[in-house]
């Protein structure tokens, strides 16, 4: 029996001993008594039992995020760190219903070799938390069968082994390069950019069992299982135009590569060749496309987030289209031309469509000294995108609405009162409330009398 003021520990109370004059007899566990001063010259004693359990056998063991394997053919573990990690578990929880803090003991070592065990620690473990610890690559070596194991330990007592997991390392890839070749694009001479094929041949490497290959500037890195062990693998990628090269390792089946082989090729553009302008929001504008491989008879259009739209090539391949754009911003127009056996070849072209309305003016000038104060002048607002309904104007501050034509455009007259810079800002307003962006309109007003200026000149 241990009396200790002021502390406390996990326990149960047993009241009775309190009037017994603090004797007792435990056959089994730890007694402990609390002092806590309950007021001056008044200390009280809670007397409780510890009885703390080893913590449980740690589960779920994973091998860096992976289920350990515990029988051949054993997990094979590429040139890397090594993270060992596996659930604890532990029976003791106090009364207010906290858990113990525990301390997890990972062990690894060559099978061949037990004498060389190492072990790494994670101390901030609870129940039913995944602790971990880091083998740094130095402490393994290349082609060995690894064990390991791990145990928790809380501040009394230490838990039972968990079984064993194994790993095998493997740290070197296969020593040859694969040999890279291509019917549909010899090293020789440019061909068309299509999609071709790319067969890669672990040269009998009695280790590669698949590759890694990335065509430069394409869309990243891939793997591809090889027909065998040391076989070959077949793959079909289609290149952009210009000279391209193919990278590709051979990898074993711990994933190490082997050195790369690089394959340099020529892909010709084949791409249909589109000429045309589109410059305005709601005028049909017609594009003219000729073809670069043969056999084309008819091409798919679209402006993006429009309708797809499909015309007839002529007999020379060459064909007309007409494109209308409905809102404006970035706007993309893809075409594609097609082959009777069904072969594609697309090219895009971005163009920027302004909302922003147009002004013209009487007797003002932009950018000028015209006018004067009393003169009046005709503002004209056409726009840019359709539908509009209405504009938003102001001179200088002062902010004003005007309703649109049929048409879409307005005019408004204004009459300066003094001379001077002014600035003209305009938007206009479709039927659904969308504003386009800002016109500006800078220019002048004279100091020349009423009497002295020609009322005309438009703009």
């Amino acid at each position: 029996m241990t009396l200790i003021p002021g502390t406390t520990t996990s326990a149960r109370p047993v009241r009775a001993l309190l009037a017994t004059g603090l004797s007792v007899a435990v056959a089994a566990g730890t007694l402990t008594l609390t002092a806590a001063p309950a007021a001056a010259n008044d200390v009280r004693y809670a007397l409780s039992v510890g009885d703390n359990q080893p913590p449980g056998v740690p589960t779920e063991l994973q091998t860096s995020g992976e289920p350990c394997t515990t029988a051949e053919p054993y997990q094979l573990w590429q040139n890397d760190d090594l993270v060992l990690s596996a659930i604890l578990h532990d029976p003791d929880v106090d009364v207010n219903g906290g858990t113990d803090r525990l301390t997890a003991t990972f062990a690894l070592w060559p099978v061949d070799e037990p004498a060389a065990r190492v072990e790494r620690f994670g101390f901030n473990g609870r129940e039913g938390d995944r602790e971990s610890a880091l083998f740094e690559r130095e402490t393994l070596t290349h082609d060995r069968v690894y064990a390991w194991q791990v145990r928790a330990t809380d501040s009394q007592a230490t838990g039972e082994w968990s079984g064993l997991c194994y790993l095998r390392t493997d740290f070197q890839g296969p020593e040859v390069a694969p040999v890279v070749t291509s019917t549909d694009f010899p090293v020789e001479g440019w061909h068309p950019a299509l999609p071709g094929q790319f067969t890669f041949d672990a040269a009998a490497t009695p280790d590669a069992v698949g590759f890694r290959y990335e065509l430069l500037g394409g869309d990243g890195v891939h793997t591809v299982p090889a027909d065998q062990p040391g076989g070959s693998a077949t793959v079909t990628l289609r290149p952009t135009a210009g000279p391209r090269t193919l990278v590709v390792w051979s990898l074993d089946a711990a994933g190490n590569r082997s050195p790369e082989a690089r394959y340099e090729f020529r892909a010709s553009d084949v791409a249909p060749i589109v000429t045309g302008r589109l410059t305005e929001i709601g005028v049909p504008t017609t594009f003219t496309v000729q073809p670069q491989m043969a056999g084309v008879v008819r091409y798919r259009f679209q402006l993006d987030g429009d309708p797809e739209q499909t015309v007839e090539a002529a007999a020379d391949g060459t064909a007309a289209l007409t494109v209308t754009a409905t809102r404006g911003g970035n706007r993309t127009l893809s075409v594609t031309s097609v082959t009777a056996d069904g072969v594609t070849a697309t090219t895009t072209s971005t163009f920027v469509l302004s909302t922003t309305p147009k002004i013209t003016a009487t007797v003002y000038r932009q950018g000028g000294t015209s006018g004067g104060p009393g003169v009046p002048g005709v503002f004209t607002f056409t726009p840019r995108q359709p539908d509009v309904v209405s504009y938003r104007y102001s001179f200088n501050t002062a902010t004003s609405t005007v309703a649109a034509a049929a048409d879409g455009t307005a005019s408004v007259t204004w009459t300066p009162t003094k001379a001077g810079l002014t600035m003209l800002s305009v938007w206009s307003i479709d039927r659904n409330g969308i504003q386009s962006t800002s016109a500006s309109f800078i220019f002048f007003v004279g100091n020349q009398p009423p009497s002295n200026l020609a009322q005309a000149g438009d703009q």
